[in-house]
């Protein structure tokens, strides 16, 4: 009987028409989903735009709101009251005019805010036709008609609205010339305020054109943009072009109607203003149009480059098959009934490859332990916080009390990997859940750091519970006091989840005032600091003087008198921490000075890492006395190989600074000329003399200006100027600003 033959079809052939008949499957859908989206693009437009107009009108909204309130708080100032009481009840020489000067800074404090877009506020007192503003006082009718000036805001208009007794008045956007000499003008939009029967205003002028790059930056040009007020007139328009009278009659209910090819979007705020849009219609079709384009020649070049890839793939697939297959049957074709002879091969190896399966599952048990153990250590660091808990407590608006538990592990505790930590402070957390949960349900545990753990108590409590309560947890973490030290700081009563921000930065302030103590510290609010503490000039000095003089026992004596000092005044761990700062940026810059090199300084770094780890008054003199110790041998060696003029130079100004000193008191000492001594340091170090006395007298101001309430005067008498001027300049000079300045910087940075 003869054998009916199959038809062999090739592997290259049969995987290249599978690829061809999926991009035909891939054509048809993008030709379906092309005629569907263009059908569905236009509605989406319509929807971008009413999304884009709603987002608009909450930030105006929000914008005015905030506006209101930075007039009615200037409007209620003392000083803006009390100086409109003088206008009032005395007579014109008898008012004390230099008070407005104090309402002019605040003025200044408020318009130069660049989150409220404002171009100048004004206070107008009506009584005596005076007013305030950034710039200073004028006359009402100089201010309306010459240097403030806008065509329908004369001064008639502005005494009308003192007469008037609404509270707040948005009005409309006019161009204003701000400035007397300038033709150029701004377009402004006036908010003014005043209680009824006053007989003076505030107005605010919001610059409009900011404000809208703010809230409504589109770089279309075609599309316009409209706030009416709640009596339909115009409070501002982008293009002047377009009239109220152009705007269609919106259908109930519908926030959008087409009219004249322009799409108008309305949207009315919780004020009742209203925020209209106008979008021709040709742009949304233009831009459709685009889209459509774009989207066609991505389709075309991803069809080409489809079926480039498929053939590539399918010779790529096809050869190695087809060489392998000739070298296991050394060129020789099988009798197969399957269509595709590479397939009928493969198939006769399977039950091969089923023998090797039992050798690859045992290789696979065998890294299964391994598996398991990187898998246990990822779920190990992962975040501990239940974000769902965290949800649940803002979106339920209740009042709530919040305890901070900050640790603070202790040097060489643990081992230096940040696993073992984040372990021991999930699992501290997790049994300070447990406590919690017991005493005071409804309470939630968060891990807000690696070092802070935070527990939320909904509502009210009594207060012998959350006694009881950390009382218990005390015992537990004193058990652990060698590992770790706890802070329990508990914040006060808040009415609103809203204001959980504000309650953290008050247990994060209480915490910084925790005291230097072995044993877990629980504290219910502030207490009395005593005052910032830093070495005096003249302590500076002699600490410098051991330094130089390679005098380790000096400077841990002086160091540990003023460690015993802070520790007496119950000086707070923060206050520890800072002094330890200022001492660490000291020994650098000895290295510095006698530039001893990083390779044989490396040794200071891990000391100046367990000064930061410190948690005894033991542990810090302990580091000190290292840190000395390895200061001053460095030192002493590195003076042995230096410059003996330049150590002589350096260890004056290091330790006289206070001191009148000048470049012929030390060429007296040296028995050589100032100008050549002048010429040797400038030569020696790349700076010359006056520089290096400025900067250690300058650095030393800036540590007494922030962490002490010394007076300026004092300071600049303490580190050498006998005159409070030149301080002042050479201060400004060194850094830039004021030692006034720098004061309340630093103030502000310390929080």
């Amino acid at each position: 009987m003869k054998r009916i033959q199959t038809k062999k079809t090739s592997l290259f052939l049969t995987i290249l028409i599978s690829f061809l008949v999926i991009i035909l499957l891939f054509f048809t859908f993008n030709m379906v989903a092309f005629a569907f989206f263009k059908s569905k693009y236009q509605d989406e437009l319509i929807r971008f735009n009413r999304l884009s107009l709603q987002n608009t009108a909450e930030r105006y909204n929000t914008h005015f709101a905030r506006i209101k309130s930075v007039l009615y708080k200037v409007y209620n100032d003392t000083d803006v009251t009390g100086f409109n009481r003088q206008l009032l009840s005395k007579r014109d020489l008898e008012v004390n005019y230099l008070q407005g000067k104090k309402i002019i800074e605040a003025l200044r404090a408020e318009v130069y805010n660049p989150q409220l877009f404002l171009d100048n506020i004004m206070v107008y007192y009506g009584t005596n036709s005076f007013t305030l503003d950034k710039e200073g006082s004028s006359d009402a009718e100089d201010q309306f008609n010459l240097l403030y000036t806008s065509g329908i805001y004369p001064l008639s208009f502005w005494n009308s609205q003192l007469s008037q007794k609404s509270n707040f008045n948005l009005l409309p956007a006019s161009g204003f010339q701000t400035t007397w000499n300038m033709p150029d003008k701004k377009e402004l939009l006036p908010i003014s305020f005043k209680l009824p029967d006053s007989s003076y205003m505030v107005t605010a002028f919001l610059d409009i054109n900011k404000a809208q790059q703010a809230f409504f930056d589109d770089k279309d040009e075609a599309r316009q943009f409209i706030i009416l007020d709640k009596d339909k007139s115009v409070l501002y328009q982008s293009s002047k072009d377009t009239s109220a009278s152009q705007f269609p009659i919106f259908s109930s209910g519908l926030d959008y109607e087409l009219k004249n090819g322009i799409y108008y979007f309305k949207e009315k705020d919780s004020e009742g203003l209203t925020y209209i849009t106008a979008v021709p219609n040709a742009a949304m079709a233009a831009q459709l149009n685009r889209l459509m384009v774009t989207l066609l020649v991505i389709f075309i070049m991803s069809l080409a480059i489809a079926l480039v890839v498929s053939f590539f793939y399918s010779k790529r697939i096809h050869r190695p098959v087809k060489q392998l297959i000739s070298s296991i049957v050394n060129g020789q074709s099988a009798d197969l009934t399957s269509s595709i002879s590479e397939f009928a091969f493969i198939h006769q190896k399977i039950l091969d490859l089923a023998s090797e399966k039992n050798t690859i599952q045992t290789e696979l048990s065998s890294k299964q332990s391994i598996l398991k153990s990187y898998n246990y250590i990822n779920k190990l660091k992962s975040i501990n916080t239940d974000i769902n808990e965290w949800k649940g407590f803002i979106a339920a608006e209740e009042s709530f009390t919040i305890v901070l538990f900050m640790l603070r592990f202790r040097s060489g505790s643990f081992d230096d990997t940040i696993l073992k930590k984040d372990r021991a402070a999930y699992y501290f957390k997790e049994h300070i859940s447990l406590i919690f949960s017991e005493k005071i349900p409804g309470c939630h545990t968060f891990q807000m750091e690696k070092n802070q753990i935070l527990t939320v108590i909904n509502g009210r409590y009594e207060s012998d519970i959350m006694e009881e309560v950390l009382q218990e947890l005390k015992v537990v973490f004193d058990r652990d006091s060698k590992y770790s030290l706890f802070t329990v700081a508990v914040s006060s009563w808040f009415e609103h989840s809203s204001q959980f921000n504000h309650a953290y930065r008050q247990v994060l302030e209480i915490v910084r005032q925790a005291k230097l103590v072995e044993e877990t510290q629980i504290m219910f609010g502030s207490r009395l600091l005593p005052a910032t503490f830093t070495l005096s000039p003249a302590q500076d000095q002699e600490l410098n003087a051991c330094l130089q003089a390679g005098d380790e026992a000096g400077s841990i004596t002086l160091i540990g008198r003023f460690l015993d000092d802070m520790y007496g005044k119950e000086a707070s761990v923060t206050q520890f921490t800072l002094f330890a700062e200022s001492i660490e940026a000291k020994v650098w810059k000895f290295m510095d000075i006698y530039k001893i090199e990083q390779g044989d300084s490396w040794p200071l770094k891990p000391l100046m890492q367990q000064l930061k780890e410190c948690c005894t008054l033991e542990e810090y003199k302990k580091v000190y006395s290292e840190m000395f110790e390895l200061a001053a041998s460095l030192i002493t060696e590195k003076k042995g190989e230096s410059d003996p003029i330049i150590t002589f130079v350096m260890d004056i100004l290091h330790t006289q600074y206070g001191e009148e000193l000048s470049l012929d008191f030390l060429a007296d000492k040296l028995n050589m000329s100032s100008a050549y001594l002048s010429v040797y340091i400038k030569e020696k170090t790349g700076t010359n003399f006056s520089d290096h006395l400025n900067d250690i007298r300058i650095r030393k101001a800036q540590e007494l200006l922030s962490s002490t309430d010394t007076s300026i005067n004092d300071v600049g008498q303490q580190i050498g100027y006998r005159n409070t001027t030149s301080f002042n300049r050479m201060f400004k000079k060194w850094t830039g600003m004021t030692p006034s300045e720098y004061r309340r910087t630093a103030m502000v940075a310390q929080g």
